[in-house]
């Protein structure tokens, strides 16, 4: 069909040129001869017109087959091109002259560009290096990170200034203060030139170890090494001088830090506020938190909870309560740190029925209470000498599957030592015991201190016997216990506790005051001297 298709035009354009040239040709025929001839000679002129469209066949039907067997012959040679095949030629000869333009326009590697390649490659070598330094800093192999620092210069490279840093950091999270300087020198000396990271690990490294001095050094060295601090070095060295209680030294580093155009952050004025906070200082507290929202810090949870601790450990309860109720107000949730700061300021104002709501409170909010909050609350009771509450609590710091430590039963002990409740304090240390928590002993000289009190010796004693199969060694608050007991019992028992203090001395057992007054009590004031100045002791530590 496709080949019938083909050859149609062949065929069909000489015949319509037949047709076109015999009408023409009869068409002036017909015009220019006279009707007499025409009769005349009709039969000769039919005659003429057959020949005429005989040649005509002739000269245009055989170049046509001429042609037509010549593409026939020519097929396997030639095929004529169909539009498909024109499109495809004409996409190779716009593929090949791309190709061509691409070739020629395409830039070819010059020495800069293979320079460039290589330093790609070295900065990648070296960041690899790095990163296995950092992994070693992070799982403390100070070793393995200088090691790893020699390999790059083995391999060809250049250490650079977080090679450094990372071997730095290593050192000082193990604590190693002087390798850690040592290293930093070596920095300098290899030409390596320290950025703040630098000199803020080591600054950190001194603030871990307390040493606030050397910190501060530091950071005069950096500022005179031509590196500028940033909020992070001063927070550093502020927060350092606020865990020593040094509020004035924290505050005129916050000073400095403002002068030379440092804005400080929150954990410089919480670390300020903290410092106020060891010292009871609740006015000086609430003039930070008003000076960092005029400088536009926001207050955080941490915040508030460091202002309520400053009130708590000033006794303010109402104050403690006022921020409670700010931070709230100001849409910050209160968390078990802050509600347990807040208990405390209720203990120690002698309030445990306000501790009691307070933990209510914290309850209902759905925030899980903690070992903290429980003593907290515990510990208000036991203050108040309120056992029932403090077993009450105790009971539900059980129920929550909060784990109960060594502290939280001596609370409740003090709390029934308090009020001399012999057996409930029993009941306490059963209940320790059974669920495996070892009392030491500051348990044993709570639980001591009421059978002192009702002049049971024989019970204090056979604690002490206990006390010592444990393992456990006498301390002054005990002795205190053991003393008082024989000064408390009918009759007194002097001359055992002559003996209990000669035997405590012996074993380097501390005395303060209250030790002295209750040997007063149990053998007489003039004695209680004599023993004193025989023994060596000029007075209470």
């Amino acid at each position: 069909m496709e080949t019938v298709k083909a050859k149609l035009p062949v065929f069909a354009l000489p015949l319509c040129i037949i047709l076109i040239v015999y009408f023409i040709d009869n068409a002036l025929s017909w015009i220019t001869s006279v009707d007499k001839q025409r009769e005349e000679d009709s039969a000769e002129v039919s005659s003429n017109s057959w020949l005429e469209i005989a040649s005509i066949v002739l000269c245009v039907v055989v170049p046509a087959v001429y042609f037509n067997g010549k593409q026939t012959s020519s097929k396997n040679e030639r095929k004529v091109p169909t539009p498909g095949d024109a499109s495809a030629r004409l996409r190779a000869k716009v593929a090949k002259t791309n190709v061509d333009a691409v070739e020629d326009t395409a830039p070819h590697p010059t020495c800069e560009d293979d320079k460039q390649a290589a330093l790609s490659k070295q900065a990648a070598n070296l960041a690899r290096w790095n990163q296995a330094i950092n992994n070693a800093a992070k799982a403390g192999e100070p070793g393995k990170a200088v090691k790893l620092l020699a390999g790059i210069v083995e391999a060809g490279l250049q250490p650079d200034t977080i090679s450094y840093n990372s071997v730095i950091h290593a050192h000082a999270k193990q604590g190693d203060v002087r390798s850690a300087e040592k290293w930093l020198m070596e920095m300098r000396a290899k030409g390596v030139v320290p950025n703040t990271i630098s000199y803020n690990i080591i600054m950190d490294t001194f603030a871990q170890a307390n040493d606030a001095v050397t910190a501060e050094l530091w950071l005069k060295r950096m500022q005179e090494d031509g590196v500028e601090p940033n909020e992070v070095s001063y927070a550093t060295v502020i927060h350092t001088r606020a865990k020593q209680g040094d509020s004035e030294g924290a505050e005129a580093l916050l000073r400095e830090m403002i002068l030379r155009g440092v804005e400080p952050n929150v954990v410089s004025y919480n670390s300020l506020i903290y410092a106020c906070g060891k010292k009871g200082q609740a006015a000086q507290a609430e003039k930070w938190v008003t000076e960092m929202e005029e400088r536009g810090v926001e207050a955080r949870v941490t915040t508030y909870t460091a202002v309520v601790d400053a009130c708590a450990k000033s006794g303010d309860v109402v104050r403690a309560e006022k921020w409670m109720e700010k931070m709230i107000a100001c849409g910050v949730e209160p968390n078990v740190v802050s509600y347990s700061s807040m208990i405390d300021a209720c203990a120690k104002g002698g309030d445990p029925d306000r501790a009691e709501l307070w933990h209510t409170r914290m309850l209902l909010k759905g925030v899980q209470p903690n070992a903290h909050s429980f003593s907290a609350v515990i510990n208000a009771c036991a203050k108040a000498g309120n056992v029932d509450s403090a077993v009450h609590w105790l009971n539900q710091m059980e129920s929550n599957g909060v784990a109960v430590d060594v502290v939280v039963f001596s609370s409740v002990l003090d709390a029934c030592a308090k009020v001399g409740d012999c057996e409930k304090a029993k009941l306490v240390f059963e209940q320790m015991r059974l669920q495996g928590v070892t009392p030491n002993v500051v348990t044993y000289a709570a639980l001591a201190r009421p059978f002192a009190h009702n002049g049971d010796w024989q019970e204090v004693e056979s604690l002490a016997e206990d006390m010592k199969s444990q393992g456990l060694e006498m301390n002054e608050y005990f002795l205190y216990a053991l003393l008082l007991s024989y000064a408390s019992a009918k009759p007194r028992q002097a001359e055992r506790a002559e003996q209990a203090f000669r035997d405590a001395k012996s074993m380097r057992v501390g005395v303060n005051k209250h030790v002295l007054t209750a040997l007063a009590r149990a053998v007489g004031r003039a004695k209680a001297n004599q023993l004193a100045e025989d023994l060596d002791i000029k007075g209470a530590k």
